[in-house]
């Protein structure tokens, strides 16, 4: 019973200090560069974050189809964890 209790108290704290993030059409983000993605000759000193990128459509809510500013749009949708806004 004590267990319980435990995990639901850690779970209502946890839950309550996530900051759920959510992008309008047309919001501009960058998208975090992740190991499959990233230039193994730039080492561990290059770019974290690429883009930006324009959000064309939203297939799901955190689920985002982006577009690059030359008007490629990127073969498959994007979670909301890998992404953040970008500011012009």
């Amino acid at each position: 019973m004590r267990s319980f209790s435990y995990k639901q108290c850690a779970a209502r704290d946890y839950d309550f200090r996530v900051k759920p993030c959510a992008f309008k059409l047309g919001d501009w983000v960058v998208r975090k560069i992740s190991l499959a993605t990233k230039n193994s000759t730039e080492g561990t000193l290059g770019p974290m974050w690429e883009g930006p990128y324009e959000v064309t459509k939203v297939c799901r809510p955190s689920i985002y189809q982006l577009r690059d500013p030359k008007g490629k749009t990127l073969p498959h949708p994007w979670n909301a964890d890998h992404l953040k806004h970008y500011y012009k």
